[in-house]
């Protein structure tokens, strides 16, 4: 009889390990899901950010055009976004132009644009840090009166 017992407990056992395994699995898998659902909403970009990228060609119409002066903006010795003058060759620079930064950052690509101020300045500020060095193109495209632009930069990021 205590044979019985015994055998019957020990083909229990199995069963019940096994159980609370799975549901261990069951709350760590639960867990991770919250966890990265949470960090995903916080370090969501918000859309505003973002502009399509014109499909339109490259003006060839006007006078030639060129970046100058393409450096990164920081903060407490990080990057934070690209800045720079739109300006013809003679150093005019050229108002209310719309610069595009086109890069790839966090499995997507991503285009903001900037509007250049009277001198031909413009800033774009990246909605996030980033390490190492992130290549941006820029992009203008022209008009009737300047031909188009466009130049890879690349700009540094957090030292890792």
């Amino acid at each position: 009889m205590a044979s019985n017992d015994e055998a019957e407990r020990r083909r229990r056992r199995p069963g019940l390990i096994l159980v609370i395994a799975l549901v261990i699995l069951i709350l760590v898998i639960v867990a991770s899901a919250f966890a990265l659902t949470t960090v995903s909403k916080t370090t969501q970009l918000p859309p505003s950010d973002f502009a399509p990228l014109p499909t339109t060609p490259l003006s060839t119409n006007g006078t030639s055009v060129v970046f100058t002066s393409i450096g990164p903006i920081t903060k407490k010795g990080v990057s934070v976004g690209l800045q720079g003058y739109l300006q013809t060759g003679t150093g005019q620079g050229i108002a209310g132009a719309n610069v595009y930064a086109h890069y790839y950052y966090q499995g997507d690509y991503r285009t903001q644009v900037a509007t250049t101020d009277q001198n031909g300045y413009f800033q774009i500020i990246f909605p996030m840090n980033w390490t190492g060095w992130l290549p941006v193109t820029l992009t203008y495209f022209g008009d009737t009166q300047h031909q188009g632009q466009t130049a890879v930069y690349s700009v540094q990021g957090e030292s890792l």
